[in-house]
This record gives C-alpha cells, sequence and structure tokens, in this order.
C-alpha cells in the first residue's frame, strides 16, 4: 500500500517548484510525496491480520480511516473512486460493492471476481450519459500565474477586463470560470465590475467566478492576502450563492502551523443553489479526494461544478487525476459534470 500510495503521488515531485515557487526544489516534493504516502499505507500496516474474520473487517476499517479526516486531508487515490468506474449510477450501493470486493478479494479471488465482473457489467449496461441543464457553460482560460499572489496589478486588471468581455459576449444562463482567477474580490472589485454585473443581471444571467476573499473585513489594507478564503461566488441575476473551499491544499494553501493561507473548514455546506440546480461544487484538490464529494452527496446535489487552477501543474499528471476523478464521482451518482480549468 506504501507503493500503491506513493506511485499516485509522484507528480508532487514534479510540481513543487512551479507550486512553492524557488523554496519548491524536487527534494521537497519527494518528502511530500514520501510522507503522504507512509501517512496514508499506516492504517494498512497496523490492522494487517491473516485471520479471515478479522480481514474482513480490517480493511473496510482502513478504506473508512484514509477517507475521512484526518487521514482523508490527504486522502487521494482512494480505491473507492473506482466505484463510479465499475459500477455507474449506484451511488451509496456502489460504495459499499467496492468495499465488499476489497474485502473477500484476498481470501476467495476467483469467486469475488466474477461477482465484481457481473456486477460491473449490470451497471455498464443499464447506464445513461446525464445532460447538463440548458445554457450552462463553462470557460478554460489560460492566464498562468498571474495574479496569484503577486502586485502585478497591471496584469491583473489585463484578466478581469479579459474575462468581463467574455461575460458580455456569451449568452449563457450560468457561465462558470476556473478558481481563484479573482485574486482579491472586495468593494472595489464589485465596483468595478459593475456594469459588466448589472447587465448580466438584467439578462437574467449568473456568472460563477473563482477569487479570493480577504478573511479580516477589518483589514486596513484590501490586498492583505496573509489569511483568506477561496471561494467560488455567483454573480448577476443571482448574489446568494458562495462556496467556500473546504480542504485547501496542505502546506501549501491550508497552514496548519501559521495564521497564513486558507483555513481548513471541513464541516462547510458542500453545495450552492443557482438556477434552480443544487450544484455540488469542488475546487481543484478537493476533487481527488473522498471526503468533500461524499459529504457534498448527502445534500442530494443535481449537478457536480469542478473549478481549478493548474498553472502550476499543466505539465504534469496532476490535472488528468483531478479530470478523471471528477468524473468517477459524477458517473458515480449520474450528475452531470461542468469542469473550468486556468492553464
Amino acid at each position: 500500500m506504501f507503493c500503491y500510495y506513493a506511485a499516485a503521488s509522484w507528480p508532487l515531485i514534479r510540481g513543487a517548484r512551479a507550486f512553492f515557487g524557488l523554496q519548491g526544489t524536487p527534494l521537497i516534493g519527494l518528502f511530500l510525496s514520501l510522507a503522504a504516502a507512509a501517512l496514508l499505507a499506516l492504517p494498512w500496516g497496523l490492522l494487517f491480520t491473516r485471520g479471515e474474520g478479522k480481514a474482513a473487517l480490517s480493511v473496510p476499517l482502513c478504506i473508512l480511516l484514509t477517507a475521512i479526516p484526518p487521514l482523508g486531508i490527504i486522502g487521494w487515490a482512494s480505491p473507492l473512486l473506482s466505484a463510479g468506474v465499475l459500477f455507474p449510477g449506484s451511488k451509496w450501493f456502489g460504495l459499499a460493492l467496492i468495499i465488499a470486493f476489497l474485502s473477500l478479494f484476498r481470501f476467495k479471488p476467483a469467486q469475488s471476481l466474477v461477482c465484481l465482473t457481473l456486477c460491473a457489467f449490470v451497471f455498464q449496461f443499464q447506464y445513461t450519459q446525464p445532460q447538463l441543464p440548458a445554457g450552462w457553460e463553462a470557460v478554460n482560460t489560460n492566464y498562468g500565474g498571474s495574479g496569484q499572489g503577486d502586485t502585478d496589478f497591471t496584469t491583473e486588471y489585463n484578466t478581469h477586463q479579459s474575462m468581463q468581455t467574455t461575460i458580455l459576449e456569451s449568452r449563457a444562463a450560468v457561465l462558470l470560470f476556473p478558481e481563484h482567477l479573482v485574486t482579491h474580490w472586495n468593494e472595489s472589485t464589485e465596483a468595478f465590475w459593475g456594469d459588466t454585473l448589472a447587465s448580466v443581471a438584467t439578462q437574467h444571467r449568473t456568472v460563477l467566478i473563482g477569487a479570493g476573499i480577504n478573511q479580516h473585513g477589518d483589514s486596513r489594507n484590501p490586498f492583505d492576502q496573509n489569511r483568506y478564503l477561496n471561494v467560488l461566488l455567483a454573480r448577476g441575476e443571482e448574489n446568494t450563492a458562495l462556496y467556500e473551499e473546504r480542504i485547501p491544499i496542505p502546506i501549501a494553501m491550508w497552514k496548519p502551523f501559521g495564521d497564513e493561507g486558507v483555513p481548513l473548514n471541513l464541516f462547510a455546506r458542500g453545495t450552492i443553489h443557482v438556477h434552480n440546480q443544487n450544484a455540488a461544487v469542488l475546487i481543484c484538490y478537493e476533487q481527488i479526494l473522498v471526503w468533500p464529494f461524499l459529504s457534498s452527496a448527502l445534500e442530494h446535489p443535481t449537478i457536480l461544478l469542478t473549478t481549478a487552477n493548474d498553472y502550476w501543474s499543466k505539465n504534469t499528471r496532476i490535472p488528468a487525476i483531478q479530470q478523471s476523478s471528477t468524473a468517477s464521482w459524477a458517473r458515480l451518482f449520474h450528475l452531470p459534470v461542468l469542469s473550468a480549468t486556468n492553464f
């Protein structure tokens, strides 16, 4: 299991330099990869048993421990993700099937493999692809890392102008933008976007924008991003929907031993209501975990929205892993998925 998680974590080695800047050496990436693999493999080592009856309990327990917090905060590459590939549309029943198969396979491999194949065939045969609501569209961008915590206001101004032009030229009822394109959303930003948002509202349209919001409303510096929320906010006809990222990337964004970065909010709401849809939202890192989506699934979503700012990982397998994880969750719960990514 250590080798399994280490293999799943190897893109961290290449992505560390782009994400952490000059401090992000390949050695840092290697350390993070191996440390995460060791932590995720720990329950499997501690609960290992040769007894058939005990193993039937220890395997589900290991899967559970690596899926829910605290280990679930780094619980990527969970075996539960295979449920959407094998048993589309089965929802919670498919998760139970995967756990049962993994528990039985060790002692009855042939019989369990036959059962798995038959069940997968049944669910694949009856599955139909869900359709997106009419008028829902996503915008993929290529703004790179501009505005990500630096002071290049000219570049950020050009990004805002480009986004507003895209919005005004679109006729989509709901237009989804990638994560954190607007570094600082505040009263000044709202005023700068005023005419565009007013035009969108009169057309009964809504734009969903990835942005950073200063967590300290009384800060004297409106651009102080030491402590902020990474959000997806609705503007236009609807202004009440606001999703806060629940699990930011550990160390890089969520800094458990400091006062900076994005706070961890494990039990925040996982859905937003937009244009008669109850949308589950996953921002970037949340797409490869178990806890954020399954906690959102308890709120009965009708569509899955995912956003990411993958400028730092465009030359790694990380974006592909995010996409495959998203597709698996969407297939498992028979949800249409709308994704927006910035490179």
